[in-house]
């Protein structure tokens, strides 16, 4: 099982409506899957930045998990209509509000615009070592398509010859 940023005692903690069974219909199966989709997506948004698994218990990094306590809440109050957004209040009641600035938090995380801090507050490395890089199977070949005109562009019969070599090893 993989390290939790927040547990399903901190969630009834919080917001102790969502303990209440007969009213939300939870169990703990149940809050632990808000928590891991909350974690999946934090885990998702900082992947290109951070080695994960980030060890984001309190006393390690504070802030993973206060947003994943507080994101985690938010889906499950959402989704079992614990909170109302009146169409006149959409957007200003808290839990919303909250929701917003946690998102903007992560993506500002993620940007390396905030660094995460650990409870003493060392600064935890980012992991700068490309592993976001996205490379096709031509990336050392010239560019295929041209904005410029007609006589500007080149053939690069390297690539030809790739293409046409793999064509062939597949029987294409």
């Amino acid at each position: 099982m993989p390290p939790y940023y927040t547990d399903i005692g901190s969630v009834y903690g919080a917001y102790p409506a969502i303990n209440t069974a007969q009213l939300t219909g939870l169990n703990s199966l149940t809050v632990l899957a808000f928590i891991e989709q909350t974690e999946s997506e934090i885990n998702a948004k900082i992947s290109g930045r951070y080695t994960l698994p980030v060890v984001a218990s309190p006393t390690v990094c504070p802030i993973l998990a206060t947003l994943a306590l507080r994101e985690s809440i938010f889906r499950i109050a959402i989704q079992r209509g614990l909170v109302h957004f009146p169409p006149a209040i959409q957007g200003k009641a808290p839990l919303a509000a909250q929701h917003e600035m946690d998102q903007k938090l992560l993506t500002q995380i993620m940007e390396g615009e905030i660094n995460l801090l650990t409870a003493s507050l060392a600064v935890i490395a980012p992991d700068l070592t490309g592993r976001g890089e996205i490379y096709s199977t031509t990336m050392n070949q010239n560019p295929t398509f041209h904005e410029g005109s007609w006589p500007d562009q080149v053939q690069d019969t390297d690539k030809l010859d790739t293409i046409e070599d793999d064509r062939q090893g597949r029987g294409l």
